[in-house]
Order: structure tokens, then sequence, then C-alpha cells
């Protein structure tokens, strides 16, 4: 976890799950994802993207160690979008 973010998700499709801190963000260094992603890919079959399921595999879904430095550059990544808007 990247970004942690207090919160209770719940699900927008069928209401069929909720997910404390669901708005969390997750990174593996190459992609990011929210905490509830995989609700939604468990609940619905949700399919992601190629490029994602083949990363994961190439890396067998383990995420590498990511130093302070690294996640302070995602969070400065992710407070430039909000200044974008």
């Amino acid at each position: 976890m990247v970004i942690a973010l207090m919160g209770y998700t719940e699900d927008v499709i069928g209401q069929e799950f909720s997910v404390m801190g669901g708005s969390a963000l997750h990174s593996d260094g190459t992609y990011y994802w929210r905490r509830d992603t995989a609700e939604y890919v468990d609940t619905y079959g949700t399919l992601l993207p190629a490029e994602f399921m083949e990363h994961g595999t190439k890396t067998e879904w383990h995420a590498p160690f990511l130093t302070d430095m690294e996640i302070m550059e995602i969070d400065d990544y992710f407070m430039s979008l909000r200044t974008q808007s």
C-alpha cells in the first residue's frame, strides 16, 4: 500500500461487498490499483488489462520492495494529478 486512505467503500455495481479502506492505493512500482479492485474481480469476474496480467505473471505476482523515496515519488505523482484538475 502506498497511499493509505481511511474510509469504507461499497460495491457500486450490485452492493455485494464492502471494503474497509477500499480507496487506498497499492502499487508494485509499475501499476497502481485500489484496494477494493480484487473484490470486483472476485465477485464479477471483472477483467484487468492484458499488460497488467502479463506483468503480474512475469513477476510471479510478487510486488518488489519500494524504498521510502519511491513511495514518496508515487505520492508526489498522485498529488500532482490532484492539482491538475
